[in-house]
């Protein structure tokens, strides 16, 4: 996680927002153009030159956080792209394979309410010369809104222009395979 150079946060902390937290006070006021309480990345996941490794290589070891059964988890944003014209279709390419959809679960707000989705995914490699070699295996959540979070967003917006899925919240991490 990166931090503005004003914030202090004390020894021992963990960012470990709640899945309506995520929906809430970060993708919604993303989307809607006001601020969020934490700095969050921004980062393209998708694309010919994407491989998940690649793209956070440049990324401090300060920002990953390391998480129980799971090695490192970082949190971003990123903007999706549609497949074909009528945009119904997420491309979901990236580098040397594709991020497969395994799950997808509702996200529902303390008055039972509709906000937000859920999906997870994992990176499949399908082209050759991809990470056959690696041993890591890469997971994201996808975090998009959805019901009342809409309506929300719509009175701040011109209807128009409004894309709501040009902005997801990922939260990505990798598990080292053991040598076995």
């Amino acid at each position: 996680m990166m931090m503005s150079s004003d914030m202090m946060i004390p020894p021992g902390y963990r960012f470990r927002p709640t899945d309506q937290q995520l929906i809430n006070h970060y993708l919604l006021r993303k989307a809607i153009g006001l601020p969020i309480p934490w700095s969050i990345l921004e980062k393209d996941l998708y694309g010919e030159n994407a491989n998940p490794w690649d793209v956070f290589s440049d990324v401090s070891d300060s920002a990953w956080d390391i998480v129980k059964d799971v090695n490192r988890v970082i949190y971003v944003f990123t903007k999706l792209s549609k497949v074909n014209a009528e945009k119904t279709r997420i491309a979901r390419r990236a580098g040397c394979g594709t991020w497969e959809g395994q799950t997808t679960r509702k996200i529902f707000n303390a008055s039972k309410k509709l906000i937000g989705f859920m999906k997870m995914f994992s990176f499949k490699v399908t082209k050759e010369g991809g990470s056959e070699d690696r041993d890591d295996h890469w997971i994201m959540h996808e975090y998009s809104l959805a019901g009342v979070s809409l309506q929300y967003e719509l009175k701040y917006k011109d209807y128009y222009k409004l894309d709501v899925y040009t902005f997801v919240l990922y939260i990505l991490g990798f598990i080292l395979r053991s040598s076995d």
